[in-house]
């Protein structure tokens, strides 16, 4: 799809670019977007950026240009929470990547684990935390926490935001605090995520229109992958393929990813992020339903692997719009 002449433009009307949005994750949205924007030019498809301050205005911005279609580029809390795909269902705008099931239950880390667990895949243990007013609130009392080292994540955040290793136990409810902090929900009660942490090395496996992309292994210069570590440029080496990972584990991540995908309902582009731990066995950490489209993000590192440049890629998501039909007119 890199020749222009192949997309039939027509088929998708007036096209909007939604980006920026309102959560933490804005300032990698809008390059997300701005680069599926640069795309498009350079294919010469019309469409219209928006970057989104408010989405009180949004409705009668979309009626007022007649969109079409729309290409995702949100990230976070109301982009990729079901939130945004459920007001497009509601308009019979066709839209890019998961519909408003899958995304809701992704971007839910918890809800998502739980499904992993109850499908039968492998997911690292964990524990649930409430937090509000400095004061912590641990949803199953009559268990202990995970045995450490931990991951202390917001339940229900991207990009790493809030994101904390903690060795020991000792110092949990300090980082559970500044995790909380950091959520986007702190002026609520905020839901934080205790995961056991998995010693070994991390994976990630992006899915275009169900077909598995290039593995990419992730090597932080230093510490693990950080919000810091994801954005800044010679922070992380990303090796595709994989430096010394038997094909047993490839396969076995590349079938994982797949039907954790076939599970959730995911469909577009997305991507599963695995550890690997000391036996070779993998752990998926989550999924992303709307990944990255910066300079340095995964999906458009493992479509280059196999010959598809960062335009053909968009023009695949573009091709890829499409409604639940939930709620869209007959």
């Amino acid at each position: 799809m890199d020749d222009k002449q192949s997309i039939p433009i027509s088929r998708y009307g007036n096209i909007a670019i939604l980006m920026g949005g309102v959560s933490r994750e804005r300032e990698v949205s809008l390059r997300s977007g701005n680069a599926l924007v640069a795309a498009y030019q350079r294919l010469n498809i019309p469409v219209h950026p928006m970057d989104i301050q408010s989405f009180r205005s949004l409705v009668p911005t979309l009626i007022e240009k007649n969109i079409q279609t729309a290409v995702l580029a949100l990230h976070g809390p109301c982009g990729e929470d079901g939130a945004i795909q459920g007001l497009l269902e509601t308009m019979s705008i066709p839209y890019s990547g998961s519909g408003i099931a899958a995304s809701a239950i992704c971007m839910d880390k918890v809800l998502c684990k739980r499904l992993l667990r109850d499908a039968g895949l492998p997911t690292p243990d964990w524990s649930l935390a409430h937090v509000r007013d400095g004061q912590i609130d641990k949803r199953d009392p009559d268990t202990p926490w995970v045995e450490a080292p931990v991951f202390v994540k917001p339940a229900s955040s991207g990009s790493s935001f809030g994101v904390f290793f903690v060795k020991t136990l000792e110092s949990l409810k300090d980082v559970l605090i500044k995790s909380a902090q950091m959520s986007e929900t702190y002026q609520e009660t905020s839901a934080l995520m205790v995961e056991k942490a998995v010693v070994g090395f991390e994976l990630t496996l992006s899915i275009l229109d169900d077909q598995p992309l290039p593995i990419i292994e992730i090597q932080p210069e230093k510490g693990f992958y950080s919000y810091d570590n994801k954005y800044t440029a010679g922070r992380t080496c990303y090796k595709i393929p994989p430096d010394n990972v038997d094909a047993r584990v490839l396969d076995e991540v590349t079938q994982l990813g797949l039907e954790a995908g076939r599970v959730m309902g995911c469909r577009g582009l997305y991507r599963v992020d695995f550890m690997v731990d000391l036996n070779k066995r993998p752990w998926i950490l989550e999924i992303n339903t709307t990944p990255g489209l910066t300079a340095t993000s995964l999906a458009p590192k493992a479509a280059l692997a196999v010959g598809i440049s960062f335009d053909a890629l968009a023009a695949r998501i573009l091709a890829g719009s499409r409604l639940d039909r939930c709620c869209a007119d007959s």
